[in-house]
């Protein structure tokens, strides 16, 4: 190209680029810097992490990856024992009530708003990697369809009760053959009064319960009544929870009742423990699941045999032996006795975090200080948390506390 013609080119870009004097230009911009009212503000953190819509009911796939505020009366109430002790922790630690909004939990909450309660109910398993959030997920849906009035009953670990940890073991008053777990079953009763108040006040027993011969529940009896014999009778906790649990299925369509069934490691009903902590009876012996009469009693409410209801569960590579725990899967976790048992079932995947949901989760912990290393607040840090922590909330939290 002949340079008369070049130089024609430079000068017309040049006049495209700055129709104005580019020290105009300058000016004008160094202006708008010094002036405060023009200033734009910086983005804040809480605008790329939370969400103002605190209402679980109100929430939709907008709202995912962004944290959301749970009032302090729903974490003591019917959330109560349900948070995992790490995330308990850290709600405390930073005097906030915050969890996130995750796609699975959004979608659950459709299948369930949409459910037809004339029919069998239905059962949802979720399943995935240990620390994915399976238990934030339970978390979600309990406090959206208590704030719309269902009943709750929930275990919040079904791993506790197959395990020794040196609890009381007694022989069942009511069914040879079967053993009764007074410590637990009392505890259950007072976890289902705390997270049912205000719920309770109508039902009452439609048969009579005879306890001894010289106690028994009358028909018409107050089912806070039965808790509170439960409570102070141990022995009979077991029995009284089995009581609970057969007036709530056969009430649960007379008197319009919704009810809403939680299992945390539902694969702990059908897995023979095996480790040194099993649980045993007076004579040394190891008890499978199913002598247990709260699993038995449980495992009632998770068959199609009654309305008006929904069951959630969860499958948990803890709750399996040791040799047992090298997938994840529903199929692998509940083996062939629980799977067949549950089918049946919507299976619904809870993966890991997204690079969203993980960026989310890194802002919110900056926003209150936990992540006080400088580099883990840069760009490149972030993406170097998300690596290490492989995307997997749990261990992303273990990462974040090491900073």
């Amino acid at each position: 190209m002949e340079p008369v013609v070049l130089r024609n080119i430079v000068s017309r870009t040049l006049s495209f680029k700055f129709k104005k004097s580019p020290l105009q230009g300058f000016s004008k911009c160094k202006a708008r810097c010094l002036s405060t009212s023009a200033q734009p503000q910086p983005e804040k953190i809480n605008n790329v992490c939370r969400t103002h819509e605190n209402d679980p009911r109100n929430h939709t796939l907008d709202h995912v990856g962004l944290y959301y505020t749970i009032p302090v009366e729903e974490i003591n109430g019917v959330l109560k024992n349900c948070v995992h002790p790490w995330h308990l922790r850290l709600m405390n630690t930073f005097n906030e009530y915050g969890m996130m909004v995750r796609k699975p939990a959004v979608e659950l909450n459709g299948y369930i708003q949409n459910v037809n309660l004339n029919h069998p109910i239905p059962r949802f398993v979720l399943y995935g990697r240990t620390g994915a959030g399976k238990a934030s997920i339970l978390l979600h849906t309990m406090q959206r369809f208590h704030r719309d009035g269902w009943l709750i009953l929930s275990v919040p670990w079904a791993g506790r009760w197959v395990r020794g940890w040196y609890k009381e073991v007694s022989e069942s008053t009511y069914k040879a053959g079967r053993y009764d777990l007074p410590t637990d079953g009392a505890e259950w009763l007072a976890h289902f009064k705390h997270q049912n108040e205000g719920k309770l006040a109508n039902l009452k027993t439609t048969s009579e319960y005879i306890w001894t011969k010289r106690e028994n529940a009358a028909v018409g009896t107050p089912i806070e009544e039965i808790i509170n014999f439960g409570q102070t009778r141990i022995k009979f906790s077991s029995d009284c929870v089995g009581v609970i649990l057969k007036e709530i299925r056969n009430q649960a369509q007379t008197l319009g009742l919704k009810v809403l069934v939680v299992v945390n490691a539902v694969n702990a009903f059908y897995t023979q423990w095996n480790q040194l902590n099993a649980l045993k009876n007076s004579g040394k012996k190891k008890l499978h699941p199913s002598e247990i009469s709260l699993i038995h009693n449980f495992k009632k409410m998770l068959t199609p045999t009654w309305t008006n209801g929904v069951a959630v569960c969860t499958v948990e590579e803890a709750c399996n032996n040791l040799n047992e725990r090298e997938n994840y899967t529903p199929l692998y976790l509940l083996k062939q006795e629980g799977f067949e048992a549950l089918d049946p079932f919507v299976p619904i995947l809870v993966p890991e975090y997204t690079e969203k949901e993980a960026l989310s989760t890194i802002n919110y912990y900056i926003e209150h200080n936990w992540i006080q290393n400088a580099h883990g607040r840069t760009e490149e840090g972030k993406k170097e948390i998300i690596f290490v922590s492989n995307n997997n909330p749990f261990k992303l939290y273990q990462v974040c506390t090491s900073l």
